[in-house]
């Protein structure tokens, strides 16, 4: 069982029929199973953010990703489906190796 899989199955056990994974993003399961940091490109109209991080869970009955930029400082973006994210890099060793997203 993946980590995704754990996961859903407690937030099942615990929230019954009120648990919605509607904000969970497929294009992230990987990472949150591998717990790889990645580079993330998210695009709102002509500005494009570049963020780096592993990809967490919220709590609660409703969870969304997120990516998790440093342990230390605990700030995050939400890396919810309707957004314009895009994976661009997965780091390998000390540096970034780019990816087809």
């Amino acid at each position: 069982m993946t980590n995704y899989d754990e996961m859903v199955a407690n937030k099942k056990n615990r929230y019954g029929g009120k648990f919605d994974a509607s904000d969970l993003d497929s294009r992230f399961v990987q990472y949150f199973n591998s717990g790889e940091r990645i580079r993330v490109e998210t695009t709102d109209g002509d500005a494009v953010d570049v963020r780096t991080g592993t990809v967490g869970v919220t709590i609660g009955w409703r969870p969304a990703f997120l990516l998790v930029h440093r342990s230390d400082t605990g700030s995050i973006n939400l890396l919810l489906p309707r957004d314009n994210h895009r994976v661009t890099a997965v780091k390998r060793g000390q540096s970034y190796e780019a990816i087809g997203g």
